[in-house]
């Protein structure tokens, strides 16, 4: 059984939000790294190996829809397989989560993001959290 640390990107802009997730995340054996905006969170992507990656999709400088298709872009110019994005979102729109699965998100979650239905997400996506 493999316990390694599961390592997640949370490419966020809203304080409020960063600290919700850090608090969910803070009982379990992930190692979370955060950015600010989305033109950040494609370099701190690139510069580590990550699991999953949470994406907000409204953010200043550079969009969450961006953002994951410039990391889904890099991913398949240097062959590797698609890492886990799952979109946070404000609205809970049905258009919104279909651009966010075709900008190459894998999964969609509204804010205010609820603890369990956030860590059952995560486990779905990943090989699993440890709590």
């Amino acid at each position: 059984e493999d316990q390694r640390a599961l390592r997640i990107l949370l490419v966020e802009d809203n304080e409020v939000n960063r600290f919700q997730v850090v608090s969910y995340l803070r009982e379990t054996m992930c190692e979370l790294d955060i950015a600010e905006d989305g033109e950040v969170g494609v370099g701190v992507f690139k510069s580590g190996t990550y699991d999953l990656v949470l994406m907000d999709i409204q953010m200043p400088v550079m969009d969450g829809y961006t953002a994951t298709r410039e990391i889904r872009k890099w991913e398949s110019e240097n062959g590797m397989e698609p890492t886990p994005i799952i979109a946070l979102t404000a609205y809970a729109l049905k258009e919104e989560e279909e651009q966010s699965l075709e900008a190459g998100c894998t999964a969609h979650i509204s804010n205010p993001v609820k603890k369990a239905p956030f860590l059952e997400a995560i486990h779905d996506h990943t090989r699993g959290v440890t709590a």
